[in-house]
């Protein structure tokens, strides 16, 4: 008897040590090191990456801040505004940071990683009308890309124009399984899906989600579990960015605008608020980690050169 509680205590510990194992392994960075992660090795926490206190509106898209354009374009050729209203097919196009916020939705504590989302005193704000329904788009691309930690510049090589530049987009924390904003609807077909950019430069399309609702809602899109987000080389993650949110008329089955053909004489109103992150921040750690930063303008290494 004695012998069997036994068998069975060993193999009841060799298949929780292989649960543990395997755990361990899923959550730890693909960088193998002397000191491997223990079972705190997933660090899952909720970061707001944006609160729009003090975001910014672009008229050009060479400067920074959020920037709205539409397809079809406006119409801007007409040299009297006579003209221009007849064949402008976009009647009102506007994005504005106004006073407000949702009641429901709770101000982060103090211990903000980034230090956002703790008052909840602005919005950003969109007004649009399209003079015929048809398959109508609204874009807003992020303002240009700085550290989600740091608030600096971040600056990426562009082939074309052979030169480092500052891209748009909100870096994504970690290693990101979802985001969520506060979105306000006034009961218009019309559906949102957001742009991600991965750190080779490609863009996913997260699943477009309806805003045909009033009132405020929080709404949540999954990140791909198969965009890339690590590497085997330090540091193991690789941030993707949020680049753009597009607003699309919706159809039915036969592709026809059934309804926006009767509401098209009125303004359409959204309005968003604090975007976050669900996220992955563990990062490995090993022995002479930060030795790279000698090589950094400033270091201590360089002061000693220059005496």
């Amino acid at each position: 008897m004695n012998k069997i509680k036994n068998r069975v205590f060993s193999v009841t510990w060799c298949l929780t040590a292989a649960f543990i194992i395997n755990w361990v392994g899923i959550a730890n960075s693909k960088i193998v090191t002397n000191v491997p992660a223990d079972v705190s090795g997933e660090e899952i926490r909720a970061i707001v990456i944006e609160d729009f206190e003090n975001a910014k509106i672009s008229t050009q898209i060479e400067d920074d801040g959020w920037f709205v354009s539409s397809n079809p374009k406006v119409y801007t050729k007409a040299k009297d505004e006579e003209t221009l209203k007849k064949k402008n097919p976009v009647m009102s196009l506007e994005l504005k940071l106004i006073d407000g916020g949702p009641n429901d939705m709770k101000p982060e504590e103090a211990y903000s990683i980034t230090g956002l989302g703790k008052e909840k005193k602005k919005i950003l704000g969109l007004k649009f009308r399209f003079r015929y329904p048809g398959p109508n788009v609204v874009s807003i691309d992020a303002p240009k890309e700085v550290d989600w930690k740091e608030r600096t510049p971040v600056l990426t090589y562009d082939q074309a124009l052979r030169q480092d530049v500052q891209e748009r987009g909100l870096q994504l924390p970690g290693r990101a399984k979802a985001i969520s904003l506060w979105v306000h609807g006034r009961g218009f077909p019309y559906t949102l899906e957001l742009w991600v950019k991965d750190y080779k430069g490609d863009v996913h399309v997260l699943e477009k989600q309806s805003i045909d609702f009033v009132g405020w809602r929080p709404l949540t899109f999954e990140i791909p579990s198969n965009m890339p987000q690590s590497s085997d080389t330090y540091p193991s993650t690789r941030c993707a960015k949020l680049i753009r949110f597009v607003i699309r008329e919706v159809t039915n089955v036969a592709g026809e605008h059934t309804r926006t053909s009767a509401r098209n004489n009125s303004d359409v109103y959204v309005f968003f608020d604090q975007i976050k992150v669900l996220t992955d921040t563990y990062e490995v750690y090993f022995d002479g980690i930060d030795m790279h930063k000698s090589f950094e303008k400033g270091s201590s290494s360089d002061n000693q050169k220059q005496q």
